[in-house]
């Protein structure tokens, strides 16, 4: 049912025209059809104008009210709330309110676990991690197979490894540039670290922020190693 009101009140703006919207609101909603709807609805919008009463002027950053018929959450976002934006709903509106949460705790920072036998793509923040993607990559094995030239199955293994780390880093690119990513870690045994560098595969918009020789690339144990390795 749609019996809670989410109001997100912007900095700066003016406490009596943030008034007469709840007023309205509240005056509109006696147009509701369903009678328990409409008396929610008007309690929520009541409980709200009560506590913008209560108040000389809207806070620096603004402010956050949940509303129901049962009370009111009055909340001081974390960061300057930029627009004014209010919903009905039978849940309260929180994706803005999580969205200014995430800005204030700062960037996040890609991660990129590589092997020749698997690859995991994460963010973290903090001690945050935030798993993406993770595959096996179905390499062969150093080992010769056999009726192969020794130069034949090297050339193969090469190709192989060149489009396991280039299909590794399609998948980051695809994964940070959408979330606004542009800082990363790349992380893992051996060379082919390197090797993802130097074929230019990662977007120029992507900057490699470190390089951490790491002994797991799994989605679990990788990237805890990673962020302990780098500080």
């Amino acid at each position: 049912m749609t019996n809670r009101v989410s109001l997100y009140i912007a900095a700066g703006a003016d406490i009596n025209a943030i008034r007469n919207l709840a007023k309205r609101e509240q005056t509109a909603s006696r147009n509701v059809k369903s009678d328990w709807v409409r008396t929610e609805v008007q309690a929520a919008w009541r409980n709200i104008l009560v506590h913008l009463q209560s108040l000389r002027v809207i806070p620096e950053k603004g402010l956050i009210l949940f509303a129901s018929s049962d009370g009111i959450e009055s909340i001081e976002p974390p960061v300057p709330n930029r627009s004014n934006i209010y919903r009905c709903g039978s849940d309260f509106f929180r994706e803005p309110l999580d969205a200014m949460a995430g800005e204030a705790a700062g960037p996040k920072t890609g991660m990129v676990l590589i092997d020749t036998s698997e690859a995991t793509v994460a963010w973290f923040r903090g001690d945050t991690v935030v798993p993406l993607w993770h595959e096996y990559s179905g390499i062969m094995g150093k080992h010769q197979a056999g009726g192969q030239s020794s130069a034949r199955f090297q050339r193969g293994h090469e190709e192989q490894r060149k489009e396991w780390w280039r299909k590794v880093a399609d998948i980051a690119n695809q994964s940070f540039i959408s979330q606004g990513i542009n800082n990363l870690i790349i992380a893992g045994p051996g060379f082919i670290k390197a090797d993802v560098l130097k074929d230019q595969a990662l977007d120029y918009r992507l900057k490699v922020v470190a390089m951490v020789d790491a002994e797991y690339v799994d989605d679990v144990a990788g990237p805890r190693e990673a962020l302990e390795r780098l500080k």
